[in-house]
């Protein structure tokens, strides 16, 4: 997990939808808005489950056995989730599609995950959970309602721990870990 030269990497807990999943959220995100702000790549499409931030190397070798110790202890199984909800964040300029409803569990994960990351280091989230997937960041108002919800699920059955490396344009998240839920 070590890179040369780097004192520490920039983190999170995310699910990722399949493929066909993306490029269906894309595919609609694009045809419902257009250019309603600056649209997330595609392959850069997640739900933040629990955010760490700057990590050096080690904690995050630390965080990574707390979760398999977690895990292995736990029967928080994956689900389907209906994204079927869309939301507008004014102060960061993010708007999004989600569940309107989800399971307790997804919540259990994303508190556990939060309590986590924080003893590896990072500071305490303090903002209520709502799973989401951003479609567009750089939003100066909230686009207008779609006329038409995208057919979409997102079935996880294993959370990740994401790197986010910054590129000339933006940013490129890569999975440093991944690990099955209990029953996937």
């Amino acid at each position: 997990m070590e890179r040369l030269g780097c004192t520490g990497m920039r983190v999170f807990f995310g699910i990722e939808p399949d493929q066909a999943t993306a490029l269906a959220i894309s595919d609609w995100r694009d045809r419902q808005f257009g250019r309603a702000g600056r649209p997330v790549p595609v392959a850069n499409l997640h739900m933040t489950l629990a955010f760490a931030g700057e990590l050096s190397v080690a904690a995050i070798d630390g965080l990574c056995e707390a979760v398999e110790s977690w895990l292995g202890s736990t029967s928080l199984p994956g689900t389907v989730l209906a994204l079927d909800t869309t939301g507008y964040w004014p102060g960061p300029g993010i708007y999004w599609l989600g569940p309107g409803s989800w399971p307790d569990s997804l919540e259990a994960q994303a508190r556990k995950l939060r309590q986590l990351v924080v003893g590896a280091g990072a500071r305490r989230d303090r903002r209520t959970f709502q799973p989401h997937i951003t479609l567009f960041r750089q939003c100066s108002e909230a686009p207008p309602l779609p006329a038409r919800m995208p057919a979409a699920v997102l079935d996880y059955r294993e959370i990740a721990l994401y790197e986010s490396r910054p590129l000339r344009d933006g940013v490129a998240y890569h999975v440093l870990q991944a690990w099955p839920l209990p029953g996937a």
